[in-house]
């Protein structure tokens, strides 16, 4: 994980987690050379992010086909999850 954050959101520091997606497949199935799946570590400004006033949320979606498209991706998921637009996902306790 990176040092420092990728961006700042609302007092939060936001750090995009990508990575290639794993998923097996059949033979003969289309599929691209690469796709990467993305998480993210929201924690308070200046904050650590592994310590404990950190939280992991994983986006479930589509693979992506390239890092920059999942990492865009992932940051708005964080800033809405910061502005409470995710049902079931909260960063109150951070």
């Amino acid at each position: 994980m990176d040092t420092y954050p990728s961006a700042t959101y609302k007092g939060y520091d936001l750090y995009p987690l990508v990575y290639r997606d794993t998923v097996e497949r059949a033979w003969r199935e289309p599929r691209p050379d690469r796709s990467f799946k993305a998480a993210v570590v929201i924690c308070r400004e200046g904050g650590r992010p592994e310590g404990e006033q950190a939280r992991t949320f994983r986006l479930n979606a589509t693979p992506w086909d390239n890092v920059g498209e999942a990492r865009r991706a992932v940051l708005r998921y964080a800033e809405d999850i910061i502005n409470g637009l995710v049902a079931g996902e909260s960063v109150v306790l951070l």
